[in-house]
């Protein structure tokens, strides 16, 4: 079953990311895997604005906590999300 893309604002993706201690942690796809970082809140903002998507990840970025997803140069960043934020907000995106 295919998933649907549910894409976002800047400011609904803010509301759903989780920083801790001014940090959010993100992974980028490689083709040996992951790799993960943490981004301070000024580079995560300056992604936010160079994004020319954001969307919701699936069930595995969700699984992973990482389902605040950003398209920069045709490449998806997974940024760590807070599930019970994001839950609200698809329960008010659903009306």
């Amino acid at each position: 079953m295919e998933e649907k893309i549910i894409n976002l604002t800047k400011e609904q993706a803010l509301s759903i990311a989780k920083i801790d201690n001014d940090k959010i942690h993100c992974f980028l796809a490689a083709s040996f895997g992951l790799i993960g970082a943490d981004h301070d809140i000024k580079s995560f903002v300056e992604d936010l604005n160079k994004a020319s998507s954001i969307e919701v990840g699936g069930n595995n970025c969700r699984s992973m906590s990482h389902a605040l997803v950003l398209w920069i140069e045709d490449k998806p960043y997974f940024f760590e999300h807070n599930e019970e934020k994001l839950k609200t907000l698809l329960k008010e995106l659903e009306k």
